[in-house]
């Protein structure tokens, strides 16, 4: 598709994104544009800030709670500085930026790695609270933190880049790319076989199942331990731990189980086409799991208020210093003497 010679013609005449048939023109182009731009340049400021303070401050950085959510910021990060950009090229201006097939398909790895990744691991954060709450002697031992934790967070990250790396890059497809589409319509030809159905089924049914039951299963034992049997747990201790899980887990509720329940029930009934106008929302919308994720992320930081008043305090003081300053010399009357005082 050509470009016009004026941005704003190319923001009305550029091809409006498509899914299953529908289109999204109730949300204005320009409208899309600016939400995702904003969304994009405060997540990303975010981001920096949290993983700064994560990786830095060394009683976070050993923080075991904080771990899945540093690989989780990271992958993000990723996908905000990437995939996001191309995004917004495409919409601005109707066209892929760079028309290379490997930037294709890295565009739609590094989406397919971030939207995989990060609901795993926000389920294995859901299991993983239930041992720190009420069984936290298990990660004493360097072993148990080996096996129960560094592990799984391992496997979980490691496994989907190695597994679409290879479905993206090393799987001999012959492909048709559009470079007027998202991701220029590329779509590995795996997902024409039977693994679209093992995708379906780990991808988004296991990781809601898991993110779901052991949240809900959270909320339900504290409430059981406190008000039914009367055992001892440390609210205000591990307070902190539940109400953050519960923001993250908040996010997939609204943005990522939807999505997932629609695509399984039109996989069942063979309807392609049903709830297709919610499903265009639920598709533009998904990428909004991404700008919130480092949000969410923040209740992990003591003294949030504090560090924010001094980020500005300090800024605020680098923009006074740097600012010009007019200095009045004032010349002395003829035949009379400065006095000058001395100021201990």
């Amino acid at each position: 598709m050509s470009n016009t010679s004026s941005n704003s013609n190319v923001l009305t005449t550029v091809t409006v994104p498509t899914y299953s048939g529908t289109s999204v023109n109730e949300i204005p182009l320009i409208r899309r544009f600016w939400m995702y731009l904003i969304s994009n340049c405060a997540s990303f400021i975010c981001s920096v800030f949290v993983l700064y303070y994560l990786l830095f401050d060394k009683n976070l950085r050993r923080g075991l709670h904080n771990h899945a959510l540093i690989v989780g910021l990271i992958i993000n990060l990723f996908a905000l500085v990437l995939d996001i950009p191309l995004v917004l090229y495409r919409l601005y201006y109707g066209i892929v930026l760079i028309q290379v097939p490997f930037i294709c398909q890295l565009w739609k790895y590094i989406d397919t790695v971030s939207y995989t990744v990060l609901p795993k691991l926000v389920g294995w954060a859901s299991l993983e609270r239930h041992i720190m709450i009420f069984n936290e002697r298990r990660f004493l031992r360097s072993k148990n933190r080996i096996l129960f934790h560094y592990i799984p967070i391992g496997v979980v990250a490691g496994y989907h880049i190695l597994l679409y790396m290879i479905i993206d890059f090393f799987v001999p497809c012959q492909n048709t790319f559009d470079y007027t589409q998202h991701y220029c319509a590329y779509q590995s030809c795996v997902y024409q076989t039977a693994y679209a159905i093992y995708e379906l089924s780990t991808n988004g049914v296991f990781s809601s199942v898991c993110i779901a039951f052991f949240s809900i299963a959270l909320i339900v034992r504290v409430i059981y331990r406190r008000y039914r049997i009367h055992r001892h747990v440390d609210w205000h201790k591990h307070r902190k731990l539940t109400l953050q899980l519960l923001f993250i887990v908040s996010i997939f509720y609204i943005l990522y189980f939807p999505l997932i329940i629609l695509g399984i029930w039109r996989y069942i009934i063979g309807i392609k086409s049903f709830g297709s106008q919610y499903y265009v929302y639920g598709s533009f919308f998904s990428d909004y799991i991404n700008f919130l994720f480092p949000f969410v992320c923040l209740g992990t930081i003591p003294n949030l208020k504090t560090k924010i008043r001094k980020i500005l305090l300090c800024w605020r003081i680098k923009l006074s210093a740097i600012a010009p300053r007019t200095v009045n010399n004032l010349q002395q009357p003829t035949g009379q003497t400065r006095i000058t005082a001395n100021i201990a």
